[in-house]
């Protein structure tokens, strides 16, 4: 992915918003103006990444143990009930182990965006639920995920980017 023309645009930060007041039913009339370009695409869905990752950070550290971790998701997954088809486990304990820097499953995570993206909205919908934020401060997480996905944006742009040439 070319990140140099992506960015976290207003349309970005709306469209989180109400995915995160109203879930996913609030993704479908913004489906279309969020696919509208590759960029546009990328920047909701480096919001989204950066949402969960700091989502998970604040529900796990500064401690957990990979145990926590293992049980955190199979929690979850009793608790979805018959939607816990849609909740990989293995994907849904790497996405976390990932967002906390802890190391991979040994056998690896599915990274196949059939199955790594619905685990990632159903554990931060969870979270965002159990936060129980008020207005004020979903607002202050999604100004908090908005800086961090633009820092993290960053990172990306200087791995992709050829260093510029010096003149001699």
């Amino acid at each position: 992915m070319d990140y140099s023309t992506v960015g976290v645009r207003e349309e970005n930060i709306v469209a989180l918003r109400s995915f995160l007041l109203e879930g996913p039913d609030a993704w479908v009339p913004l489906q279309d103006k969020m696919q509208k370009d590759d960029e546009t695409a990328a920047g909701y869905m480096s919001l989204l990444y950066g949402a969960f990752t700091l989502a998970v950070r604040r529900r796990f550290s500064p401690t957990y143990t990979v145990g926590d971790i293992v049980r955190f998701v199979a929690d979850l997954r009793i608790m979805a009930g018959e939607d816990a088809l849609v909740i990989n486990a293995l994907a849904a304990e790497d996405l976390i182990r990932r967002a906390v820097g802890a190391p991979p499953p040994r056998d690896g995570g599915p990274d196949d965006a059939e199955t790594v993206l619905p685990a990632q909205i159903f554990i931060l919908l969870h979270l965002i639920a159990e936060a129980d934020f008020d207005r004020a401060g979903l607002e202050q997480f999604i100004e908090e995920t908005t800086a961090y996905t633009e820092q993290w944006l960053d990172v990306q742009r200087e791995s992709t980017c050829p260093p510029a040439e010096e003149d001699t």
